[in-house]
């Protein structure tokens, strides 16, 4: 009898799926009937849909467009978008019930106004504004590193005496802790060489994953880089191992998991991040680096069709991540502007030919400035803001080295870098100390900490980093602190009661 009824109701779902995917209509009434599919069966695979067909094999070389699909978090909506996509052409690649996003690719040109028209359908949005070859979506095998060396690595400071160190009290933060192997930093990048010398301790292979495609590929070593060592520097400085060589890490005795986003910093997408974040919230990462900005929009803005449903999507799997105690830290940027007052963005679309368009402050850096992230602003050796960082009264929320930031490359390799990218990991690794330190303390506690033990700057007066007699930008007291610095400069050895 239990198998009766469920071919029963699986009948009864294909019906209506029918019904409504198969006309092409927009049909609200289709909720009620869709309910009639018990809970459990929810939870079951859903049925093969015979009459709304799968979009048809794509040969090898086809150039698509992915997507981002949203809907109501949950099985059945999910399950519902993924026929949706392929009624209309397209093909699933992953999908995520808990943030109700579903990715997708397709050839076809109408794909997006005709899912955009299915019930249910909260918003979709294409991910590149060109298209890419099919694939991009297959799995990655055989990884190498085959981007730039090192162009400094014989002159890497002794261990601790690169400027960071000292700034931060790690000495100090060290003989009280390293960090604890029960936390997880994960690098959400360009990848990580898990093989340097400095980072092979820490590496949690278990726990690091490729979404550069929008799903989850697990192939071993599928985490590394190959074109950008962007991701291993990051990786260096929030957890490089305290061994007498080399560089030392904030928190040398957390585990560092890859996710890797990108082959190339500052090209990390919509589906990628999604992927990203999802993952972190489902493997227990106790704090999350993000130190790049998302292609092809560098700002994405409700009041564009794309952007609107792109913002929605990676909006969702950030807020998933917190609710489920991750750390969210991002870096604030580096065109040295007052983000509080920006009207233009010269630089998107980045994926083929930017042109110039006024935007506003409701067009947002993904994931910088989505609401409880811990935006990063970068400092030169004077303790001063760095010229190309970004400001502002409430999206800058700390500050960290970020100049000539000396740190782990691939291939065992060392380098100096310099960018908000490299400001980010600092803050990073002192929220996992303050995680290593207090077990039990929410994200968000970690976060208060983190802002609490941050060492107050004071506006510089007057500021020309540059020396030529012009102000480069303007700082100004803001709620938590000012708009150069937010509420100070973390402060590793404060983070964990050593001064």
């Amino acid at each position: 009898m239990t198998g009766r009824n469920t071919r029963a109701r699986r009948a009864l779902g294909v019906a209506v799926v029918t019904a409504v995917l198969g006309t092409g209509l927009v049909a609200p009434a289709a909720a009620s009937a869709a309910s009639a599919v018990s809970a459990a069966e929810r939870d079951e695979a859903p049925p093969v849909l015979t009459t709304a067909p799968e979009a048809a094999a794509v040969a090898p070389g086809t150039l698509v467009l992915p997507h981002v699909v949203v809907t109501r978090a949950d099985r059945l909506h999910t399950w519902w978008a993924e026929l949706a996509v392929r009624h209309a052409g397209g093909t699933v690649v992953s999908s995520y019930p808990q943030v109700g996003v579903v990715v997708a690719y397709t050839a076809k040109d109408d794909f997006a106004a005709k899912v955009r028209g299915t019930w249910g359908i909260d918003a979709v949005g294409a991910t590149r504004t060109a298209k890419v070859p099919v694939e991009f979506f297959a799995a990655r095998k055989d990884v190498r590193y085959t981007g730039p060396g090192s162009p400094n690595s014989g002159q890497v400071p002794a261990e601790g005496t690169a400027w960071d160190a000292p700034a931060l009290g790690l000495d100090a933060a060290h003989k009280v802790s390293d960090g604890s192997r029960r936390v997880v930093a994960g690098v959400l990048d360009t990848g990580v060489d898990d093989t340097h010398p400095e980072l092979a301790g820490a590496f949690d292979a278990r726990n690091s994953v490729s979404c550069l495609s929008g799903w989850a590929d697990r192939s071993p070593g599928a985490w590394r880089p190959t074109l950008d060592g962007h991701g291993t520097h990051v990786a260096g400085t929030i957890a490089a191992a305290r061994n007498g060589t080399g560089v030392v890490g904030i928190a040398p005795g957390v585990r560092l998991a890859s996710v890797k986003l990108a082959e190339l910093d500052d090209t990390e997408t919509a589906e990628s991040m999604v992927c990203g974040f999802v993952w972190a919230a489902e493997h227990g990462f106790s704090v999350t680096n993000n130190s790049y900005r998302s292609i092809p929009w560098r700002y994405n803005c409700d009041n564009q069709v794309d952007q609107a449903a792109i913002k929605l999507a990676v909006g969702r799997a950030v807020a998933y991540a917190q609710r489920r105690d991750v750390l969210v830290v991002a870096s604030g940027g580096n065109a040295g502007i007052d983000l509080d007052t920006r009207s233009a963005d010269t630089e998107s679309p980045a994926d083929s030919t930017p042109a110039p368009r006024p935007i506003d402050t409701s067009c947002i850096r993904l994931p910088h400035e989505l609401p409880g992230v811990v935006g990063t602003g970068a400092l030169d050796e004077k303790l001063v803001k760095a010229s190309f960082s970004n400001y502002s009264s409430s999206r800058i929320t700390v500050a960290a080295p970020g100049a000539r930031v000396w740190s782990t490359w691939p291939g065992g390799l060392y380098r100096s870098a310099s960018g908000t990218s490299m400001a980010s990991p600092h803050a990073t690794g002192v929220a996992a100390l303050i995680a290593s330190e207090h077990p039990r303390w929410s994200a968000e506690h970690v976060k208060r900490a983190l802002y609490a033990t941050a060492r107050p700057l004071a506006c510089p007066d007057p500021y020309d980093p540059n020396g030529d007699g012009k102000p480069d930008g303007v700082c100004k007291p803001a709620p938590a602190g000012n708009t150069f610095y937010g509420h100070g400069l973390v402060d590793a050895a404060a983070a964990v009661g050593a001064r």
